[in-house]
């Protein structure tokens, strides 16, 4: 599990998950003050570790915080 409390306002989880030929990532985008979520979704990263996918998530989470987020 990756947990990154504040970026940009924001707190990011990560969460990967073992499927049958590799692992996936669940991603939550919370704002960091209301704690509201903001985006929700399971990437199919298809990765050969969770340390992997979960880097992987919580990259694709700042881009899309980056695009569409507003600082906190």
């Amino acid at each position: 599990m990756i947990i990154e409390s504040d970026y940009r306002g924001y707190r990011i989880e990560v969460i990967a998950f073992e499927i049958d030929d590799g692992w996936d990532a669940d991603v939550r985008i919370r704002r960091r003050v209301s704690g509201t979520t903001l985006c929700a979704g399971h990437l199919n990263r298809r990765k050969p570790t969770a340390e992997v996918a979960e880097q992987s998530g919580a990259v694709c989470a700042r881009h899309w915080i980056d695009r569409h987020g507003r600082a906190g």
